[in-house]
């Protein structure tokens, strides 16, 4: 990905590396500790912030394809009950 940033911590290039080799399986916390990750959480924010987008579904994550459509944004419903004036 030619619009990332280089990470700078040993734990985000062993998250991002980790995440490379599981491809569409993905990967748990419980498995991303298991391979040396002491905070997986934080290793996979660095991933995100320097540019490498995730997905997380059903308590795994993995890297979104580079050719996967953008993430529908999510629409907040409104605070107020609107009520249609006559």
């Amino acid at each position: 990905m030619s619009s990332a940033r280089p990470l700078t911590t040993p734990d985000g290039r062993l998250a991002l590396r980790l995440l490379e080799e599981a491809g569409d399986a993905g990967l748990s916390v419980a498995e991303m500790r298991r391979e040396g990750l002491q905070m997986p959480a934080q290793a996979l924010y660095e991933v995100e912030l320097a540019g490498h987008p995730l997905v997380r579904s059903k308590g795994r994550t993995r890297l979104r394809p580079a050719d996967a459509p953008p993430p529908v944004p999510f629409e907040m419903p409104p605070k107020v009950r609107l009520v249609p004036r006559d």
